[in-house]
């Protein structure tokens, strides 16, 4: 996909509140405390969860594989995060927060490929436990660990100073990333100004997001905050200008609308196929397939720079 820079862009519009969802130039602030709740998506039920490590119990030395069925949560599995790691220049040592961090297993990549020092950040306690306990048996706690918190809290508590990152040793850190994390978020101006508070002068953020492609319609609206937990979404313009407006430049916005449509297409044939598809999760994925070939939802890989 063509990437497109963005870099010493005008000032945009203010974002849309979130019932509508589009960002249009006359909208009101968004509602950032719209009514959703992540935790009640399909794709976090933790049964699967449960029952894999259950069965793991036994093995003294877990390795990826044996966990992938459920924390890859993000699209086009261990290539989308060589990419990631790719485009941001990864270096041995370099310090990392990871924001809607699931799992862990962005985490445990990164170290275990890349020689990361990774901190998640999860708001879901059990999920937290579930990653520290998949670190630990995978033997990377040393550079791997999982924070239990709300990132745009976490970030506010420490300004104005750079962010200590907890249990990751104090200072800025070289990147933060996110994938398909904050578009649960509503409040960017929190989010993007968390990042920018961790980062180092010239550390850069690295996200795999939704956006809006063109003006939402009600269904779709109404599909995204009930069924996605997505209570408001941008169009591209509104996404730079937010990162921007939290003190990013030299943004690169990679669409990857028409990649990811066929994945989430192929995920969503393949899980109806499966022997035992549970109803919820198959809703899931069965409606983040229609949304992306519906015209209105798109993707994308975003990458900035924090300036000062």
């Amino acid at each position: 996909m063509a990437a497109i820079s963005t870099a010493n862009r005008q000032a945009g519009p203010a974002p849309a509140p979130a019932p509508a969802l589009a960002a249009e130039a006359t909208s009101p602030p968004v509602d950032h405390h719209a009514d959703f709740n992540v935790a009640d998506m399909a794709l976090y039920g933790l049964q699967r969860a449960r029952e894999r490590l259950a069965a793991l119990e036994s093995k003294p030395r877990w390795e990826a594989a044996d966990t992938a069925s459920f924390d890859c949560m993000h699209y086009l599995g261990d290539a989308a995060l060589h990419a990631a790691a790719a485009s941001l220049g990864l270096r041995p040592g370099a310090r990392v927060v990871d924001v809607g961090a699931g799992f862990g297993a962005t985490g445990r990549f990164l170290s275990r490929h890349y020689d990361a020092d990774v901190t998640g950040v999860e708001l879901q306690p059990e999920i937290h436990a579930l990653a520290d306990i998949i670190t630990a048996r995978n033997g990377l706690s040393a550079r791997v660990r999982s924070v239990n918190a709300d990132f745009t809290a976490l970030a506010a508590a420490a300004a104005p100073s750079p962010s200590p990152v907890p249990g990751g040793g104090g200072g800025p850190v070289d990147h933060v990333v996110s994938f398909l994390c904050v578009l649960h978020i509503p409040d960017r101006a929190a989010v993007f100004g968390g990042a920018a508070s961790m980062l180092r002068r010239g550390g850069t953020v690295y996200l795999e997001d939704f956006f809006a492609r063109r003006e939402l319609d009600e269904s779709t609206s109404r599909q995204l905050r009930d069924v996605v937990s997505c209570p408001y979404l941008p169009s591209r313009e509104r996404y730079v200008q937010d990162l921007e407006d939290a003190g990013f430049g030299d943004v690169v916005f990679e669409d990857m609308t028409t990649t990811w449509s066929d994945f989430v297409h192929g995920r969503a044939v393949e899980y109806r196929r499966s022997a035992a598809p549970e109803p919820l999760l198959a809703k899931f994925y069965d409606t983040i397939d229609e949304l992306f070939h519906g015209g209105r939802l798109g993707g994308a890989r975003i990458m900035a720079t924090k300036l000062e």
